[in-house]
């Protein structure tokens, strides 16, 4: 057994696990690391694992309800784009399971380490399956250079950006969430930061538009009970359906509602697991580094799905989600059919909220910007990822002549990939 046979075993392994099971191992490893007694990280570990259970099973839920939506959108569309979204499962299993991609683990582990002892950065990132995001890159850099030391260095490019970022966006992640302690270096959120910013600093030079400010508090001033989170939900529930075509089945409909409803009540609750669990091992961890590392402070680093509890992230997410296909049609040049990850929109504009002080107006403005950054990234990428799925064996679904996924269009891998080309073999 080769070195990449080694690690590949490992890579499975571990993503094998998943994060409910994984994160607790983590969390509770580094609880009893930090000192802590084995009940109290016990207790923390199992407890993350339970929200991010729970998290899942309200997400499931609402992206099963959503899909019959989604497929409608697509069929009256009628659009004749023909590189096909595949979603984010499918683009993560596939940047796995390529050479470049087996080895990233151990590429992004040993980066983030040596950043953490040069004193770089103070985020320990635990967010291992989302090392997907590199593993593209890393798959990405490898087919447009030739060169596997390319695509690893590109991976490492990628991590240093992202715990650069988390760095920077920690303290407001904190204050926003009310969650101490963490940071959020996932590889894709991370891409939305300069492009938010970038938005908001336009909105705030345009006479009137850089008044516009709903959120919550004002949304439930002045639309009354259908501002509250459940009522709100069932509303965009049943406007999406209608965009869907479900007022032929208005049983179907109101069920789609009152489900994203649900939705937008539980998951603020559910992300209490998290608050529960990491304000201990926070506490710890700071004062573990203290002791040991002169008073250095260091910040967890979570997914972003610990963020989507916030009632403008699931609107914005949902509004979201026909102004991306109607994008789709109308931007000049663009090849990609947006289908796969149209029902987790949310995750796209998971970044927003804290940096736009929770502007729904704001969110959505900055959301059809990513989107349209997310699809002529992807349409630049082209055939990279079908590549790397015909490599290791994936069939491309009928009537596609290439795929991608949105989670995929990563401005950063985008840049290493053009480098690649332009430097390659």
């Amino acid at each position: 057994m080769n070195f990449v046979d080694i690690v590949g075993g490992i890579k499975d392994f571990l993503t094998g696990l998943g994060v409910s099971l994984l994160l607790p191992i983590i969390i509770t490893t580094m609880g009893l690391i930090f000192g802590q007694k084995l009940r109290t990280a016990l207790r923390a570990g199992l407890t993350l694992g339970a929200g991010f259970i729970a998290l899942n099973l309200i997400i499931n839920l609402l992206i099963g309800q959503m899909v019959p939506v989604v497929n409608a959108m697509v069929e009256n569309t009628g659009a004749n784009l023909d590189i096909l979204d595949v979603g984010w499962g499918v683009a993560g299993a596939i940047a796995w399971g390529t050479t470049a991609g087996s080895l990233v683990i151990l590429v992004c582990l040993a980066t983030n380490i040596a950043m953490l002892a040069l004193k770089l950065t103070k985020t320990l990132n635990v967010d291992i399956w989302n090392f997907w995001n590199q593993a593209f890159t890393a798959s990405v850099c490898y087919i447009a250079s030739g060169s596997l030391a390319w695509g690893l260095v590109a991976a490492a490019v990628h991590t240093v950006y992202e715990l650069w970022i988390a760095d920077k966006t920690a303290k407001d992640v904190q204050e926003f969430y009310n969650l101490p302690g963490i940071s959020i270096p996932h590889g894709w959120a991370v891409t939305s930061v300069p492009i938010i910013a970038g938005v908001n600093w336009v909105l705030d030079r345009i006479p009137y538009i850089k008044d516009i400010h709903w959120d919550e508090s004002n949304i439930r001033e002045k639309w009354g009970i259908f501002g509250e989170p459940l009522f709100l939900g069932v509303l965009l529930g049943v406007g999406v359906g209608l965009f869907g075509g479900m007022w032929r089945e208005p049983a179907k409909l109101l069920t789609l509602g009152i489900t994203i409803g649900t939705a937008m009540i539980l998951i603020p609750k559910i992300i209490g697991f998290f608050m529960e669990a990491l304000t201990p091992i926070a506490e710890s961890a700071r004062i573990f580094m203290q002791k040991k590392f002169s008073g250095r402070d260091f910040y967890i680093g979570l997914d972003s799905a610990v963020l989507i509890g916030h009632p403008v992230t699931v609107a914005a997410g949902i509004i979201l989600i026909p102004i991306t296909l109607g994008l789709a049609l109308i931007l000049p040049g663009n090849r990609v059919l947006p289908f796969g990850d149209l029902a987790s929109m949310f995750y796209f504009v998971v970044m927003v909220p804290f940096m736009s002080k929770g502007n729904l107006f704001r969110s959505i403005i900055c959301g059809a910007v990513i989107m349209t950054v997310v699809m002529y990234t992807c349409t630049f990428f082209g055939s990279s990822l079908t590549q790397m799925a015909t490599s290791i064996g994936y069939v491309i679904p009928e009537g596609a002549v290439e795929i991608t996924g949105l989670s995929a269009g990563n401005w950063v891998a985008a840049v290493l990939f053009w480098i690649g080309k332009l430097f390659g073999a």
